[in-house]
C-alpha cells in the first residue's frame, strides 16, 4: 500500500494521537474553473501529486506570522488540461494604516518531486515525493490530471507594525486570470535577529584544501578559482542565516594559520623509536595513493648557485625495501621554483639505519634559495606510491667548509623554545561576517592538532610533528588554545565556539576521549567541549560542556540533571532514528522536523545537529568520473565506516540532504553556477520548527520578567509551556495532523501578544 501524507492522516490509528483525520480535512478549495482547480493548504504539508482536492473551501489564503518571520503556504493548481505560458505575481500586501509588505518580500517557488524507488522503510514508500523547490523566474508549462504546487513565502521584516494585511497573487495564462486574495494577520511582536536555539548543520564547500574531491558545493557547482568558491560560499551562509540554521564550519575557508616556533620539519612525525643516534628521528608515512605525502624543511635555505652543496642523511624502512625520494627545489628571489633546476634522486631503504647522499649542483643563476623535502615513497605525478620511513641526522653541507646549514637536522630541538604563534587574519575575516553580520550563534572550532575519530575507528593527535602523548604536545596545545581562547574573548565570540571533535564514541574509545578532552580543558579551561553520543550517560558526558545524543535515545531525566549542572544538551538526526520517530526523510509526514523542535524545547534541548546539508553523493558507491544526481535518485548511499567501493548500503531518502545544487545534470553541464543553493519542503519546514521554537522561548522568558499585575494572564500562559499529549506524549507517539500545531502556535502567540501589550 503506498502510504503518503494524506494517507497517513487517513491511517492515524497507528501513529497519531487521537481520532483518524480524513484526508480531506487538508487544504481549501478555493476556485473551480473550466481550465484549473486552485486551492491551498498551510506550508505543513507534503502535496502529493494525486492528492484529492480539499472538500473545505475559503475565499481567500489566510496567514498568521510574527515580524522578523518568514510564514509559507502551498497555492495548488489542478489543471484540467494543457497551460502554456503560466505567469504569477505576488502584488504587496497593504494594512489599513498603510503600511505594506513589499512584493519582493514574498517569494514563489516550485514544488518538484524526486522518485523514491527504495523506500527509507516500512513508513515510507515507492513514488514521485514533494521536495526540491527551484525558485520560480518566469512562465511555465502546467499538464492535466495531476496537482501543481507552488511553495510561496511572506518574509514580514523587523519593525512591521501589528495588524491586517491584505494583498493578492495572480496567476495568469493568455486571457484567463485567477486573483487570490491573501489576508495575513502579524502579530504585534518580533521574533529575535539572533536564534536562541543553537545548531550544527554540515555543509561540502572545502576548507583550507579547496580543491579537493570532497568539496560537493565546488563539483556541483563547476566552479574554478578560491575566488568563486568564496562567491557562491557566501551564498550559502546567506540561505543558512534565513532558515535560522548555523553551517557545522562558517569559517571553513577563513582558517586560522599556525607557525611552530622551535621547531623546523613539518610534516612527519617525531619519534623516540627507532632512532639512528640522539633521542629523535622523524617518520614520514605516505598512506594514501592519491597524492605525494612528504615532509618538508620549514625554512628555505639561502644558497649561492657559484657553491657547491651536498646534503646527507640516515633512513630506515620498517617493512623492508622502500623506494623513497629526497627533493631539492630552487627558487628566485621572489621565492617562484625554479622547476628545470630542481634536484631529485630516488633511494632504496631497508630495515637497517643506512647513510646516504647526494650532491645539489645549483645550475641556474637566479636561484637563490632551496626548499628540501622528503618523501617515503616514490614520487609520481599521480602519487599513486605509499610508504613509510624514518630519517636522522641530516646534514645540507656547504663545500669545503662542511657547514651544516639545517637547524637540529639531528631532531634534538628544545622544547623550552617551542611556541605556537596564532595568524588570526583570515579566520577574522569570516567571523565578522558570519558570527557579527549573519548573527550565527553557534560553530565547530576547527584546531589542528587534536585528532579525532568515530565509532568505527580513532587516531592521536600530532602537533608539530609531536604526538598526542609526548610533553611537547602539551607545551605547543598549551601556547596554540591559550591565543584562541583570548582571541575568541576579544571580540565577544566566546561561548559561541564548540570543540567538536569526536563523534559517537563507543565505550573502548571513552579513555582516549577523556584524556583528549582533559588536555583541551588544561590548555583552555573556558573553550566549549562537545560530544555526541549514541546514548546518553554521566560514564563520558561529563567531560564536555555540551552533550549531544541521537534523537531517539534522547533520556529527559538525565537532560535535566545535566541542565542543572550547567551543562547544555542537543539532539541528532541521522540515517537514524527511523519511524515511529521524528525524522528528517524525504519520504515520511512533513510534521516530522518541526515537531523535532517542539520536543526540543520540551525536554530542554538547546541545539539540533544534522551531519550535511549538502551530501549529494557517496564515494563508495558512485565512480570518481561520476557524481550522483540528487534530482533524480533521493537515496542517501552509505560511505566511509569500512564500506568498500562498489558496496551499495542506503542511509535513507534525503538523510545529510537539505539542499540542492543548482545544476541538475552534474555529470553533462560544465555550466558554471555562481548562485546559491536550492531549498527543500524539509529545509522549509525545519525553519518553521525553529520559528515555533522561538515563539514558545519567548512566551517562556515574557512570563519570567512577567508583571506582578498579570498574574491571572501569567497562570493561564504557563500551562501553555507545558505541551499537552495531544501534541506528543513523547518521542515516538506524537500528532501527524499540523492543525494541532499551527492551532496551539496561534494560541501561543495570541497570549504572548496579551503579555507583551498589557
Amino acid at each position: 500500500m503506498r502510504i503518503r501524507t494524506t494517507s497517513l492522516l487517513l491511517m492515524g490509528f497507528l501513529f497519531s494521537l487521537g481520532e483518524p483525520t480524513a484526508a480531506q480535512d487538508y487544504g481549501y478549495l478555493l476556485t473551480e474553473g473550466d481550465l484549473a482547480t486552485i486551492w491551498w493548504a498551510e506550508g505543513a504539508y507534503k502535496v502529493m501529486k494525486d492528492d484529492p482536492v480539499p472538500a473545505e473551501t475559503a475565499q481567500q489564503v489566510t496567514l498568521q506570522s510574527a515580524s522578523r518571520e518568514y510564514e509559507p503556504f502551498l497555492l495548488v493548481i489542478r489543471p484540467k488540461r494543457r497551460m502554456e505560458n503560466v505567469r504569477i505575481l505576488a502584488e504587496p500586501l497593504q494594512s489599513s494604516s498603510n503600511h505594506t509588505i513589499e512584493s519582493n518580500r514574498i517569494s514563489i517557488s516550485h514544488v518538484e518531486y524526486v522518485k523514491v524507488t527504495v523506500p527509507t522503510d516500512d513508513y515510507g514508500s515507492v513514488g514521485e515525493w514533494p521536495d526540491p523547490l527551484p525558485p520560480y523566474e518566469g512562465p511555465f508549462t502546467l499538464y492535466p490530471g495531476a496537482n501543481q504546487p507552488l511553495w510561496i513565502t511572506v518574509y514580514v521584516p523587523p519593525e512591521t507594525p501589528g495588524g491586517t494585511y491584505q494583498g493578492r497573487i495572480v496567476i495568469e495564462t493568455g486571457s484567463w486570470r485567477q486573483e487570490i486574495p491573501l489576508r495575513l494577520e502579524v502579530w504585534d511582536f518580533s521574533l529575535p535577529e539572533e536564534t536562541r536555539i543553537r545548531s550544527s548543520f554540515g555543509l561540502s564547500a572545502g576548507g583550507i584544501n579547496w580543491d579537493t574531491d570532497n568539496n560537493l558545493v565546488k563539483r556541483y557547482h563547476n566552479l574554478e578559482t578560491p575566488e568563486e568558491a568564496r562567491q557562491v560560499y557566501d551564498l550559502y551562509m546567506q540561505n543558512f542565516k534565513e532558515h535560522r540554521v548555523c553551517p557545522t564550519f562558517p569559517m571553513s575557508l577563513y582558517p586560522m594559520k599556525l607557525k611552530i616556533h622551535g621547531v623546523y620539519w613539518k610534516g612527519g612525525e617525531f619519534v623516540s623509536s627507532p632512532v639512528h643516534s640522539g633521542k629523535r628521528a622523524l617518520k614520514v608515512v605516505d598512506n594514501t595513493v592519491s597524492a605525494n605525502i612528504g615532509a618538508h624543511y620549514e625554512n628555505r635555505i639561502a644558497v649561492d648557485p657559484a657553491k657547491e652543496y651536498k646534503i646527507s642523511w640516515y633512513a630506515r624502512s620498517p617493512e623492508g625495501k622502500q623506494t623513497y625520494t629526497v627533493l631539492v627545489e630552487c627558487l628566485n628571489q621572489e621565492g617562484s621554483v625554479l622547476y628545470g633546476s630542481s634536484v631529485l634522486k630516488v633511494f632504496e631503504g631497508t630495515k637497517d639505519w643506512q647513510q646516504a647522499d647526494m650532491e645539489v649542483n645549483i645550475s641556474d643563476p637566479r636561484a637563490e634559495e632551496v626548499a628540501v623535502t622528503l618523501f617515503p615513497a616514490f614520487r609520481d605525478q599521480a602519487g599513486s606510491f605509499t610508504g613509510t620511513m624514518f630519517f636522522d641526522n641530516l646534514r645540507f653541507e656547504l663545500s669545503p667548509s662542511g657547514q651544516n646549514l639545517f637547524e637540529a637536522g639531528d631532531f634534538e630541538m628544545d622544547s623550552s623554545q617551542m611556541s605556537v604563534q596564532v595568524d588570526f587574519a583570515e579566520f577574522d575575516k569570516g567571523a565578522r561576517k558570519y558570527l557579527d553580520a549573519l548573527k550565527f550563534n553557534s560553530f565547530n572550532l576547527s584546531l589542528e592538532g587534536l585528532g579525532g575519530g568515530t565509532f568505527y575507528s580513532q587516531r592521536q593527535g600530532i602537533l608539530g610533528g609531536f604526538r598526542q602523548d609526548t610533553p611537547e604536545y602539551q607545551i605547543l596545545l598549551k601556547s596554540y588554545l591559550s591565543q584562541v581562547e583570548r582571541h575568541l574573548e576579544e571580540n565577544g565570540w566566546l561561548g559561541k565556539e564548540y570543540v567538536y571533535w569526536f563523534d559517537e564514541p563507543h565505550t573502548e574509545h571513552y579513555p582516549f576521549v577523556r584524556k583528549g578532552m582533559k588536555d583541551i580543558r588544561e590548555a583552555a579551561p573556558r573553550l566549549t567541549r562537545f560530544i555526541t553520543e549514541h546514548r546518553p550517560g554521566p560514564d563520558i558526558m561529563d567531560v564536555s560542556e555540551i552533550s549531544c545524543t541521537i534523537f531517539h535515545r534522547i533520556e529527559p531525566k538525565i537532560v535535566a540533571d545535566l541542565k542543572k549542572q550547567g551543562r547544555e544538551f542537543w539532539s541528532y538526526l541521522c540515517t537514524g532514528p527511523k519511524a515511529p520517530w521524528v525524522t528528517l526523510f524525504i519520504d515520511h509526514p512533513a510534521i516530522n522536523l518541526r515537531m523535532w523542535l517542539w520536543m526540543s524545547f520540551q525536554y530542554q534541548l538547546e541545539g539540533i545537529l544534522v551531519w550535511s546539508s549538502n551530501y549529494w553523493t557517496s564515494d563508495t558507491t558512485f565512480p570518481e568520473d561520476s557524481l550522483q544526481n540528487p534530482w533524480e535518485d533521493p537515496m542517501a548511499y552509505r560511505s566511509g565506516y569500512g564500506t568498500p567501493f562498489g558496496q551499495v548500503n542506503y542511509w535513507g531518502n534525503g538523510d545529510g540532504r537539505f539542499l540542492y545544487p543548482p545544476n541538475r545534470d552534474v555529470n553533462n553541464d560544465n555550466t558554471k553556477y555562481l548562485s546559491g543553493p536550492v531549498n527543500s519542503i524539509r529545509w522549509e519546514i525545519l525553519r518553521e520548527g525553529i520559528e515555533d521554537f522561538e515563539y514558545l522561548w519567548l512566551l517562556r522568558d515574557t512570563l519570567e520578567k512577567a508583571n506582578p499585575a498579570q498574574a491571572e494572564l501569567v497562570q493561564s500562559a504557563r500551562k501553555l509551556l507545558d505541551i499537552p499529549d495531544t501534541v506528543f506524549s513523547d518521542g515516538e507517539t506524537y500528532t501527524k495532523d499540523p492543525k494541532v500545531l499551527l492551532e496551539y502556535r496561534s494560541r501561543v502567540a495570541s497570549v504572548l501578544e496579551d503579555l507583551l501589550n498589557r
